[in-house]
């Protein structure tokens, strides 16, 4: 049957090792020429977008690359392609993209929200505080986390040395789930993580949307009980099929946020 046929078209891709970026890319490129209608990309973890910015020259902005490579997507019999993200490390590398492309920015964070309802309703003795790990976490994510109180982390510089302090709200006493948008190594949710127990956090929980973690750095999370819980999604495979089931970590599936969204799509037609 002629792609041209149905309604539209929804390619799911993963550039999450170089592996497997060209065959994707290939198909991207095809499927426009093969008539698919309303095409839409829905790239799960932009891999680049760390890499947004330049401090010295030779350096490379690599999230402006991907960028590029994804705007070369032909135009379809529709018009441009729409390419949906979850948590872009940063809002203003989506124009990066050419006008070639539509960009739709999305969030993970319901799937966070929809997990501690739930908790609410086991325990609801239990205060529950979202933490965020700097002022940039704060203003991003404070607006999705109505009806919980706030708290926020800051490096401040101690004599040589910059430390992790809380500088806004009081934890004590209550479970504090620090949120981000991706974790590398993971030392500043750790440092995070000891401010608020030093502050008598009653438990320290984390959740990010994307869990990269590079040559397993994950494993610092499974010594000691400093971490409750840490909450990722499986944007990136390769980690959530690592880290599911071992210590603190529990893996929340991006599929219920991917369908409501196609289930949306369709109801325009």
């Amino acid at each position: 049957q002629r792609l041209e046929s149905f309604w539209g078209c929804c390619l799911i891709v993963s550039f999450h090792s170089p592996d497997v970026i060209f065959e994707q890319l290939c198909l991207l490129y095809a499927l426009p020429r093969m008539r698919a209608r309303n095409f839409r990309i829905i790239l799960p973890w932009f891999s680049t977008g760390t890499m947004e910015r330049v401090e010295q020259i030779g350096q490379v902005a690599t999230a402006s690359s991907l960028a590029r490579m994804l705007s070369a997507c032909p135009l379809g019999p529709s018009g441009p392609a729409t390419v949906v993200i979850y948590d872009i490390h940063a809002l203003q590398e989506q124009f990066y993209f050419s006008d070639n492309v539509l960009v739709e920015l999305k969030s993970a964070v319901w799937l966070l929200k929809e997990k501690l309802e739930s908790l609410r309703k086991e325990n609801p003795a239990e205060e529950i505080a979202i933490c965020f790990p700097d002022d940039g976490a704060h203003k991003r994510f404070k607006a999705k986390f109505d009806g919980f109180k706030h708290i926020i982390c800051n490096k401040v510089r101690e004599g040589d040395e910059r430390i992790v302090k809380v500088t806004d709200g009081d934890p004590s006493g209550v479970h504090c789930v620090i949120v981000d948008d991706l974790v590398q190594s993971g030392g500043t949710l750790l440092k995070c993580a000891e401010a608020l127990k030093a502050r008598n956090a009653a438990k320290a929980s984390c959740f990010v949307t994307h869990g990269v973690f590079p040559q397993e750095s994950w494993k610092k999370f499974m010594v000691g009980d400093l971490i409750h819980k840490f909450w990722l999604t499986d944007t990136i495979p390769t980690t959530a099929s690592a880290v599911n089931g071992q210590g603190p970590f529990e893996v929340l599936s991006l599929a219920p946020l991917l369908s409501r969204y196609l289930r949306g799509v369709a109801d325009e037609q």
